[in-house]
């Protein structure tokens, strides 16, 4: 989460100085205050969701972002801190209580429903599909961005094959296939990797699994090991090494390749904020998430991309940007 509220020639004389903070948009936290707007979650969209409330430097330019105006800050707490911590306190707005900061999509969406619900929470960032417990109780997805989704594997002297087919992919992470060699690939015992509990990465890609395996869950072999989503450090320490990776957060981690040979497995997603059914008519909702909010606006587009993903194209456009659902987007258009 980022900081910055500027104006006027402001703009232009921190455009320069900026430059480094914006290009790697995580910094110290700061507590929001009662009236902001203030959400935290998944690891996939954080950069986005800084930039949509900060803004970034675009083609050498300061693109402004929501909070150039607005009178109530759009707050994004990471999910994790710029030097790797997780799950430590974190202040939603002045005055409450401290909690634990959320990492992960489940970890943020606990916040609007449940025993975990927090009134100073306005929204989660999400990048998987809700549960059924989810959609009982009434949270709604705002999709916004289209992500993919590739395994990785290490940039220099990988002993992975250039092609993993989803039926390879299923038979290494039930500890069927354990060696490269196996399909292709040089000799080395594989060490298949997914992001640690509660992560939308990990959810989807769960569900992939499923789906590449006829519809049966599968059961993870012992040798699959849990990390930090998108993560690229374990990767690039080990030539044996695999995991589920966001395209999108790929394209700033060139430690890593992804596994694009022909037949390889590929999924594409929408990414999302949640928000509370009755939030829906909230008077920041519209304004901020909406159809013709700043999110879906032609100002937030280079904001999205400059942190890797496509905006998704609103409803004048065929699309379902702002468009509340409890159902996971399929309509990828993106915005023209």
């Amino acid at each position: 989460m980022k900081r910055l509220k500027v104006s006027g020639l402001a703009a232009a004389l921190l455009a320069g100085a900026l430059g480094a903070a914006m290009a790697s948009p995580a910094s110290a936290d700061f507590t929001p205050q009662p009236r902001d707007i203030v959400g935290g979650g998944s690891d996939t969209t954080q950069f986005a969701m800084n930039n949509l409330a900060d803004g970034a430097l675009v083609g050498g330019s300061l693109a402004t972002g929501y909070n150039f105006t607005a009178n109530s800050r759009l707050v994004s707490f990471d999910a994790i801190t710029p030097d790797g911590a997780t799950h430590n306190q974190i202040t939603l707005k002045a005055g409450s209580a401290a909690i634990t900061r959320p990492n992960g999509s489940t970890e943020g969406k606990n916040l609007l429903h449940g025993t975990g619900n927090n009134v100073n929470a306005n929204y989660a960032r999400s990048s998987s599909a809700l549960g059924s417990g989810e959609v009982t109780d009434g949270l709604y997805l705002v999709p916004f961005a289209v992500d993919g989704m590739r395994l990785a594997v290490r940039a220099a002297g990988t002993n992975a094959p250039a092609t993993i087919t989803p039926a390879q992919m299923v038979d290494i992470y039930q500890g069927d296939i354990t060696n490269w060699n196996q399909i292709g690939g040089a000799d080395g015992v594989i060490v298949p990797m997914i992001p640690q509990p509660g992560s939308g990465t990990r959810a989807t890609f769960e569900a992939q699994l499923q789906a590449s395996n006829g519809g049966v869950a599968v059961v993870l072999g012992g040798s699959v090991v849990e990390t930090q989503e998108h993560d690229p450090a374990p990767i690039a320490a080990d030539p044996n090494a695999v995991a589920p990776f966001s395209t999108g957060r790929a394209s700033f981690a060139p430690e890593i390749s992804l596994v694009t040979g022909p037949g390889s497995w590929a999924f594409t997603r929408a990414l999302y904020n949640a928000v509370r059914s009755a939030d829906r008519t909230a008077s920041w909702f519209g304004p901020l998430f909406g159809t013709a909010g700043f999110v879906c606006s032609p100002a937030a587009k280079s904001l999205i991309a400059a942190a890797g993903f496509q905006q998704l194209a609103g409803p004048l456009d065929d699309g379902v940007c702002g468009v509340a659902t409890q159902a996971a987007t399929t309509n990828f258009t993106v915005a023209p």
